[in-house]
Order: C-alpha cells, then structure tokens, then sequence
C-alpha cells in the first residue's frame, strides 16, 4: 500500500483525489473553477446565487416527482425515505451536529491543549484571510488535493530520494549547530 493511499485511505474522496474515475474528478475540478470564476472575477454575490441554484434544483425534483415517470424509469427518494435512519442525508446531518459537538467541547475549555492550539490554527486562518479571500483559499485546497497525490504517485522515486537528500542535509546541519553552539551555552546544574 503506498504512502498516498495511507494517508486517504478508501473511499469516494481518495478515489476522487487520485483520480481513478477521472470523469468525477474532472466534473469536480471544473465546478470549482466555476464557482470560483462566477464568484470571484464576475463577482455575483453568493446568497442571491445559491436561491437560484436552490429553486433549480427544487423546480427539477418537482418536475421528476410529477413528470419523472413518463421520462426516467427511476423515481426521486419521498421525505419519508430521507428520514430513514440509514439515508445520507441524515448521516450528513449527524456528521455536522458531530462537528458542532465538538466545537462546542472545545470551546468549553475542559482541554486547554486543544483548546489554545484551535485558537492559533483559527487565528492563523484569520491572518491569511485577510489577504485572500475564503471561496479562493478553498478552491486552493481543492486543486491541491486533486493534485498533489496525483504527482506524487507518478513521481514518486524522484520525490522521496529528494526528501531523503534533504533530511540527511539537515541532519548535518543541525549536527553542526549543535556542536559549535548548542554545546557552548552553559547549563545549570542539577540540585537534588
């Protein structure tokens, strides 16, 4: 098993990330970049955006639930198939009052560790807000998670002898610093 898939595991997202259904990954990359030329260099405005494609998709359930029958063999799941226990809607849902838990636990202070290290990834994230914009950050991820495990698998002799090279440059370059500055500062002795 290779380092990549390690790291993704299994699933539709490290499939989607590898790009073995190419056709997927392809329509995933190409919406983002969609998104991202209509929000961001033809600057709509996303809420008004978001009813539009709201009433799209509302208006085509209604006309597959009425109409479906006569064109399409498959009908649209009814509400009372959604709130199946086991539908992916409520799985999204659980998922999401999960992370809401979490925040909230968090928040509340009991492990501070976490607490402050959520603070400065927070803060971090609010530094490079301020210079780019958050619809450009996410489509950076994207790209760079469809990306990156991509070239690494396809490079990936070349990539780990390069990290191997330069792993052993920084050990002998801490080497270095150790003996000719570490092991100068005094240290304090020891009281038992």
């Amino acid at each position: 098993m290779s380092l990549v898939n390690q790291i993704l595991g299994e699933g539709a997202v490290a499939d989607l990330c590898v790009w073995k259904d190419k056709i997927n990954s392809g329509i995933t990359l190409v919406t983002a970049t969609l998104f991202l030329f209509l929000l961001e260099i033809m600057e709509a405005r996303i809420v008004p955006l978001l009813c539009s494609i709201l009433l799209l998709f509302m208006l085509l359930l209604f006309l597959w639930a009425k109409f479906g029958q006569l064109f399409i063999t498959r009908r649209p799941p009814t509400p009372e198939e959604i709130n199946l226990p086991d539908s992916r809607l409520r799985a999204f849902l659980l998922k999401m009052e999960g992370l809401l838990l979490m925040l909230y636990e968090i928040a509340y202070g009991k492990d501070i560790k976490t607490f402050l290290w959520t603070i400065l990834y927070v803060a971090i994230i609010d530094i490079i807000g301020s210079y780019i914009s958050f619809l450009t950050i996410l489509y950076i991820s994207l790209v760079c998670s469809m990306t990156t495990p991509v070239l690494y698998l396809q490079f990936q002799g070349a990539i780990d002898s390069f990290i191997g090279k330069v792993s052993e440059e920084k050990n002998k370059i801490l080497g270095v610093f150790k003996s000719k500055v570490v092991s100068k500062i005094p240290r304090a002795i020891k009281v038992e």
